[in-house]
């Protein structure tokens, strides 16, 4: 039996998610993409639990502009029943008011207070350019959790390389170990799609490192996109679940996950 995964959204997809058969996908991300309300992900977060999923909202650290606005969206969200969010920094360049990252935004106090129980973080096995210390950074952030007494779990950006990818699961578990602190890797991988609609993401979502793999390995690529996922995911190992970009549409994912031989 197939393990159940998890799938990345925007939140104008919200009305196809009615459609996943129960028991295929459990948790459902919403991604906040920079200019949009925080009512769309509120709503979209709403609709999902409707439908017999967990909502899990993104919160882009630079996207929010001060503690009032992150203390009226966490309250939004909590109204309608979320109890777990994703923090990330967010793909913006330029910080839209005082947080630049997402450390900034626990050490507000603001999440202790609140009921949320789980804040899940962003893993980047293949670099981020907005952060050198992308790495040092993420098992800080897992430590920080770990000591306020929050479930979490990393949520990795789609992966391209499966050696790079191995190799950073294997130093992320080491870590995790050392500072005793229990999270699952939850590893990113493209549905199937043609390349152009990948890079038109990568380009809404600020996926520049995994669309700079794109472009240095293009024939490589086109034929693992031109098939299905399963050519990178055969090669890859150490990760607990699997969390699905379906650039593609949630319609050619189901397909691809109806055929897939990949557990």
């Amino acid at each position: 039996m197939k393990k159940q995964v998890s799938l990345e959204i925007i939140p104008k997809q919200v009305q196809k998610v009615e459609s996943i058969p129960k028991g295929l996908v459990d948790d459902i991300y919403v991604t906040y993409i920079p200019g949009s309300a925080p009512g769309d992900v509120v709503n979209a977060s709403e609709t999902i639990l409707s439908y017999g999923f967990n909502p899990i909202p993104h919160c882009p650290a630079r996207t929010i502009p001060d503690e009032e606005f992150l203390i009226n969206y966490i309250d939004a969200l909590v109204k309608v029943g979320v109890t777990n969010i994703l923090i990330i920094g967010g793909s913006v360049s330029s910080p839209k008011g005082k947080f630049s990252s997402s450390i900034d935004l626990l050490n507000t106090g603001l999440f202790q207070q609140s009921k949320i129980k789980s804040i899940n973080i962003a893993g980047h096995p293949e670099g981020n350019p907005d952060d050198e210390d992308h790495f040092e950074n993420m098992i800080h952030k897992c430590k920080w959790l770990g000591t306020n007494n929050f479930e979490t779990n990393i949520v990795t950006q789609w992966c391209l390389s499966p050696d790079i990818t191995n190799s950073w699961i294997r130093k992320t578990k080491t870590q995790l170990k050392n500072i005793r602190v229990k999270c699952e890797i939850h590893l990113g991988i493209a549905g199937p799609a043609k390349l152009t609609t990948i890079l038109r993401y990568a380009k809404i979502c600020g996926v520049s490192a995994s669309a700079s793999v794109f472009m240095k390995q293009g024939l490589d690529i086109r034929k693992i996109i031109n098939h299905k996922p399963d050519n990178i995911l055969e090669k890859l190992t150490g990760y607990d679940k699997l969390h699905i970009y379906p650039f593609g549409g949630i319609n050619e994912f189901l397909k691809w996950y109806d055929n897939t031989s990949i557990q």
